[in-house]
């Protein structure tokens, strides 16, 4: 020990830095070589004392001490008792099994991506009221080089055969077909085909040429063969190709639509259900020579309940990826023993926060929706980020805190590590519970899943993973200094240049990204349903959302004039297509305009003059006892409800479309400019309103903006309380907040440019990339508050000790969704580009931007803080150019912070506060017994 003379063990811990101790009695730096940029007769420790009032200054170190003690007293419990912990954690996986009960996979867009108390909620369901929607649709798409050839039509009407000829069980000994099935339209099944043209009748269709096929749709008018009502050709095919003189003498596809009743839309029958399987499996063996696309009304549920087995693979290979890294990359963290075994452990930890996230979330009654896939990835990459972090505090143990005992050594390596992923999962756990606070229930779903899921990994790693790590007793790592740019002046230049070009670059994309959603976009890449919408909207691009004026029991008869402006008034919004207004009002009064019949039971109920019924109660009998019975008149028949009596108007609606747009934006202001001609029209209290559903999305899309940036600036709130409570110094707090905002508007702004828009699946992504920008950051930024030293030294311990877990744990995250790259998925094409950019660019900001910031403006330490590991400090004062050993003074004592070692006896701190290197204990073993380890194994 004689080479330590003058240093007294007992002493407490010297908080002069490095820096200070290299200048002489004159201010003047004996040391130059060390630091270049170092301002003369200035300590670099007391340059940021202006951003740390003494108030401030005794709250942050009353804190980090108070929190530092509470974990190191858990970590000696777990070197004490490992056993007890594992219990723990394994009891926080169970307690909330019996959620799985509760367990629901929404599939339903109005549950998922509108605001439940939004307009379209309420007008949807007061729609349903008036005019319940009892029918299912069912489509067969036929596509050829061209469909009006005579076999093409022979061929689609085998098909249409194979359709109605499907039996289900009605009960045990009733089968019902399509006949028995079908929504009725007076005594008929109501479909849609140009085969009704020929009424289905086969002898008929066999015995067509070609000719006769373009004969038949050129017919004006073009009647149905069943009904002898008109037909519109155009709608049922597409394609469509016309000569000069507008005959039809080509289509490259045609459409059969059918359409199922049922008692329950949302809950239908089991033989519906059976039928609409059997629909399926029928078009998708189809009819030989003939190319059929096929849509049920169950097909979107179904592909969204399949999305979880299909996105298996994806899953397995990530995690298959992170074991094989943690397996390899742990193993270097400690040079006599890979730690395999306590690698499968953690992920093992990441499987039971995934389980806690389920089935806690499932207690509360959430639902599981399509984003909720993304979760595992999620989990896995920040528990993987913990447990690194929990390792390196393990293997960065200085040289005295290495011989303690065991269970002392597990209370230093959690005091350094508990901080660091209480930091991290509590800005976390904290954006994702103001998330949850959005009014968009997948979002807000998600987001209670999410805060489970992390608050689980944050307790499991405490409980569970330590108590693993303390019975694998791990030893001592290999010391090893980081390579830092902020270390030379050029390159500290150089990356600020290339954060400016990032945020600038970002800013750009930022202010020119697009908002826009499509709930189809959900649908994967190769599924029948994703090809039938292809084809679908190749061919009938012209189909546009339906949509509704629905009225209440106003005084029709009195409005007649202000609802007869109401077609033009719409169409003069941009949004809705021109002509395509259907009121029956206006078709009521051009009938009577032109009736020149004799029933004078019309003729005496009307104005000679105007045409116009004299008197409600003749508007009302005219109405329903003559027009809705004409030809004309029976296709409004479902648009009018009357009441018991049948001498007053309950409901009814005019029809009209909005013609398609190109983007959320255009989608929106229709929306809103159709509501306000409708609005404006001020009928009293009674219920007017427009309505399509549509809305549902379009809604959702409306507030979905809003909803990005005041969950961003929630997060952006919580995660600065935090961080100024935890790390508890407002100058490292704003740095390590430049990280966040810096990466995040970088990857809004790149986003943009690789085709990602602004819609709640990428907004939930944008909120998680804040957690995981802030894990890059505040682990650097903490490590850099912890340890005493000039500010480059302190740069450098903090990337030495924390850096490679943080790396580790971003490539491991990286890892995780990678193979999600080959993915057709919309939600994780998405989750991908999103969180590849938040990876590098987040790794890039906390360990480049961040380390270059520290060694310039970096404030002093926490009183509380360590001295670097001897291997650290004489790396920066004790060397010069040819390797030999100067005559700088000691480092100060390796001994941990005085709140933590107050436990020790006299005995220990006689022992433990040697200096001694990293090999030491190796060397003289009879250390090592000094303490008795008292640990339960």
């Amino acid at each position: 020990m004689s080479e330590n003379k003058g240093f007294e063990p007992d002493q407490p811990q010297n908080e002069v830095s490095a820096a200070s101790k290299d200048k002489n009695a004159n201010g003047v730096n004996e040391n130059p070589g060390d630091e270049p940029n170092a301002e003369v007769g200035v300590d670099e420790d007391d340059s940021c004392n202006a951003c740390n009032c003494a108030c401030l200054e005794k709250c942050s170190n009353f804190i980090t001490s108070k929190i530092e003690n509470v974990f190191y007293r858990l970590g000696v419990f777990t070197g004490t008792y490992p056993w007890a912990t594992i219990l723990i954690g394994i009891a926080l996986f169970l307690l909330p099994l019996p959620g799985y009960a509760f367990f629901y996979n929404e599939s339903d867009a109005a549950k998922l991506w509108v605001p439940q108390n939004s307009r379209a909620i309420e007008d949807r369901d007061q729609s349903k009221i008036w005019f319940p929607s009892l029918l299912r649709v069912e489509q067969a798409l036929i596509v050829s080089g061209n469909v009006l050839t005579a076999d093409t039509m022979q061929k689609a009407l085998d098909l249409d055969i194979n359709i109605k000829a499907i039996q289900v069980n009605y009960n045990v000994t009733v089968q019902w077909t399509y006949a028995n099935l079908c929504f009725k339209s007076g005594p008929f099944c109501l479909e849609n085909s140009i085969l009704e043209a020929w009424d289905w009748d086969e002898a008929t269709i066999d015995a067509l040429s070609n000719s006769d096929v373009e004969a038949k749709v050129n017919e004006d008018p073009l009647l149905s063969g069943q009904t002898t009502a008109p037909m519109n050709a155009e709608s049922l095919l597409g394609g469509v190709t016309e000569d000069a003189s507008n005959v039809i003498t080509g289509a490259r596809a045609m459409i059969m639509t059918y359409y199922v009743a049922t008692a329950d839309l949302t809950d239908p029958e089991d033989y519906v259900l059976d039928w609409e399987d059997a629909f399926l499996d029928v078009c998708k063996t189809g009819v030989p020579g003939l190319e059929v696309y096929r849509f049920a009304y169950k097909s979107p549920t179904d592909i969204g309940s399949g999305a979880a087995s299909d996105d298996a693979p994806f899953l397995f290979a990530g995690y298959g990826l992170v074991i094989l890294f943690l397996c390899a990359t742990l193993g270097k963290f400690n040079a006599r023993l890979h730690k395999v075994w306590l690698g499968l452990a953690g992920i093992v930890c990441v499987g039971f926060s995934i389980s806690i996230s389920f089935s806690s979330a499932s207690l509360f009654q959430l639902d599981y929706g399509p984003l909720h896939s993304v979760l595992p990835f999620l989990l896995l990459g920040i528990g993987v980020d913990d447990m690194f972090v929990f390792v390196s505090a393990w293997d960065n143990l200085s040289p005295a805190e290495q011989l303690l005992p065991l269970r002392e050594r597990i209370g230093a390596m959690t005091r350094h590590a508990g901080v660091s992923i209480l930091i991290t999962s509590l800005t976390d756990f904290a954006a994702f519970l103001i998330g949850a606070t959005t009014i968009i229930p997948a979002l807000r779903s998600f987001c209670v899943f999410a805060a489970m899921g992390i608050l689980g990994i944050f307790l499991l790693t405490l409980m569970l993973f330590s108590g693993l790590l303390t019975y694998d007793q791990l030893r001592a790592e290999k010391n090893r200094d980081a390579c830092c740019c902020c270390m030379n002046k050029f390159l500290a230049i150089a990356v600020i240049v290339v954060t400016v070009g990032l945020l600038a670059t970002g800013i750009a994309g930022t202010a020119m990204i697009e908002q826009d959603f499509d709930p189809n976009w959900f649908i994967p890449e190769g599924n029948y349903l994703y090809e039938y919408l292809e084809k679908s909207e190749d061919y009938f691009p012209g189909d546009g959302d339906e949509a509704y004026v629905l009225f209440g029991e106003i005084d029709y008869y009195d409005n007649v004039g202000k609802l007869e402006t109401l077609p033009g008034d719409l169409e003069e919004v941009s949004g809705v297509a021109k002509d395509s207004t259907d009121f029956y009002l206006t078709s009521f009064y051009d009938w009577l305009d032109t009736y020149a019949g004799a029933d004078t039971d019309i003729t005496s109920r009307i104005d000679p003059t105007t045409k116009d019924p004299t008197d409600e109660a003749n508007f009302i009998y005219l109405l329903k006892d003559k027009f809705l019975l004409e030809d004309v008149g029976k296709a409004y028949t479902s648009d009018i409800n009357f009441n018991d009596a049948g001498d007053a108007i309950t409901s009814s609606r005019m029809k009209f479309v909005f013609s398609q747009m190109p983007n959320s934006a255009k989608r929106i202001e229709a929306m809103d400019d159709s509501r306000k001609v409708v609005d404006d029209m001020d009928f009293g209290e009674e219920i007017v309103f427009v309505y399509s559903d549509a809305f549902l999305v379009w809604e959702g899309d409306k507030v979905i903006f809003l909803e990005l940036f005041r969950n961003i600036g929630m997060a952006f709130i919580v995660v600065f309380l935090v961080c100024m409570l935890l790390i508890a110094n407002i100058a490292t707090v704003l740095l390590v907040l430049s990280c966040v905002v810096f990466t995040l508007v970088d990857v809004i702004g790149l986003i943009h440019f690789w085709g990602v828009t602004i819609s709640t699946v990428s907004t939930i992504n944008l909120i998680l990339a804040i957690g995981l920008a802030v894990d890059y950051a505040a682990h650097i930024g903490h490590a850099f508050m912890a340890c005493t030293g000039s500010r480059r030294t302190r740069t450098r311990v903090a990337l030495a000790e924390i850096g490679p877990a943080v790396f580790s744990g971003g490539f491991s995250t990286f890892l995780a969704f990678f193979p999600l790259c080959i993915s057709t998925s919309f939600v994780f094409q998405t989750f991908f580009k999103i969180f590849f950019l938040v990876c590098v660019l987040g790794l890039f900001h906390g360990l480049v931007y961040l380390p270059v910031m520290l060694s310039w403006f970096g404030p002093s330490p926490y009183s509380t803080a360590h001295a670097p590991p001897s291997h650290h400090h004489q790396s920066n004062t004790g060397g010069d150019q040819n390797g030999q050993v100067n005559n700088a003074p000691p480092p100060p004592s390796l001994s941990p912070p005085t709140h933590a070692h107050q436990a020790h006896t006299p005995e220990e701190k006689n022992w433990t506060n040697v200096m001694i290197d990293s090999n030491m204990g190796a060397q003289k073993p009879g250390l090592n017994n000094k303490k008795t380890e008292v640990t339960r194994m």
